[in-house]
């Protein structure tokens, strides 16, 4: 178990990360510190879930963005050389990474969603559990594009969260 100098720390770390991941350009540093943030208080709560998850989220959205290009390039190949650049062959190259664009928010919010449900059971502050449903529908929503808005919705629940945090 940290001390609450720790969790103070942490807690700062993630308040200024969350602000800083409304930024545009500057939105990279802010998921930096959010993620310095969770493994400092996954250690200092004793719960390495809370970090092995978050780390998981981070590790499946590179991976899975490295897959989305090859994907991208493997059907656009694939279709130009087999279909011709017809309409659909374009049509059957987006519905290809359209799916495993879903499929890695998917997996990837799902980690989030259990790295802040492990942090709000560890913390007892409940603005991280509703981060973690905010994640985990907006993972499921974006689908239908609504589930963009729904993480800035998490965002701000895990802002809150982290600002109770802080003192």
């Amino acid at each position: 178990m940290g001390t609450q100098e720790d969790i103070k720390s942490a807690g700062t770390l993630g308040f200024v990360g969350s602000i800083l991941m409304f930024i545009p350009y500057v939105s990279i540093i802010g998921d930096i510190l959010v993620l310095i943030a969770l493994n400092k208080l996954s250690k200092a709560y004793g719960n390495n879930a809370i970090w092995s998850n978050a780390l998981y989220a981070l590790v499946t959205a590179i991976i899975g963005g490295i897959i989305l290009a090859f994907a991208f390039a493997g059907t656009a190949y694939l279709s130009l050389i087999y279909l011709g650049p017809s309409a659909l062959s374009r049509l059957g190259m987006f519905i290809v990474v359209f799916v495993v664009f879903y499929i890695i928010i998917l997996i990837s919010g799902l980690f989030m969603r259990n790295a802040y449900n492990e942090l709000s059971r560890s913390s007892g502050v409940e603005d991280f559990g509703s981060a973690a449903r905010w994640y985990w529908l907006g993972a499921i929503l974006t689908i239908i594009i609504v589930g963009f808005i729904l993480y800035i919705v998490a965002d701000i629940y895990a802002l809150l969260g982290y600002s109770k945090l802080r003192g």
